[in-house]
């Protein structure tokens, strides 16, 4: 099962357009969706979790939306971020699922743990690892907050993290 962890900010969009950019090239259709939020983002992780229940059964996909209590931060205990995002990757290993995390919403210190999940293992030496860190970066703010197709390709661009981690680890 492929599954998609992310974190939930004040920008519906930003939760949904990362996964809707690589459902769209084919590179990545989840079937499980993680919105980790706080009380602040309550009414923003609804709407992304209604946004992207609909993306993904637009593509024939059920999807499994996971965004409650169990999901729920307190935005001032990064311990508790770092401890939810590693319940996840550690379940979900253990049943043999394909994670992808979505660095690109929500606050910088989320965004920063959501790659050290991704990447720290594989440089510390430890197998314990998600298979895909996603960041959706765009060149031109004027569009943060808009959906994916009103957005010109040319201002954004969806990397793989660890892809790029790795390749700077071997120059």
């Amino acid at each position: 099962m492929k599954v998609w962890i992310t974190t939930v900010g004040k920008k519906p969009f930003a939760v949904l357009n990362a996964v809707w950019y690589l459902v769209r090239k084919g590179e990545y259709v989840p079937e499980r969706v993680y919105l980790i939020w706080n009380d602040f983002v309550e009414k923003e992780k609804e709407i992304a979790k209604n946004l992207i229940r609909v993306l993904l059964e637009s593509y024939g996909v059920s999807p499994e939306i996971i965004a409650d209590e169990s999901v729920k931060v307190d935005e001032d205990d990064f311990h508790e971020l770092i401890r939810t995002l590693v319940r996840i990757r550690d379940r979900e290993l253990a049943e043999g699922n394909e994670i992808a995390v979505d660095m690109t919403p929500g606050r910088k210190f989320m965004s920063a743990l959501s790659m050290y999940l991704g990447v720290a293992s594989e440089l510390i030496k430890k197998k314990k690892n998600v298979h895909r860190v996603y960041y959706l970066h765009l060149r031109d703010l004027r569009f943060v907050d808009k959906p994916l197709v009103l957005i010109p390709f040319g201002v954004q661009k969806c990397y793989n993290m660890r892809d790029e981690v790795n390749a700077c680890a071997k120059n």
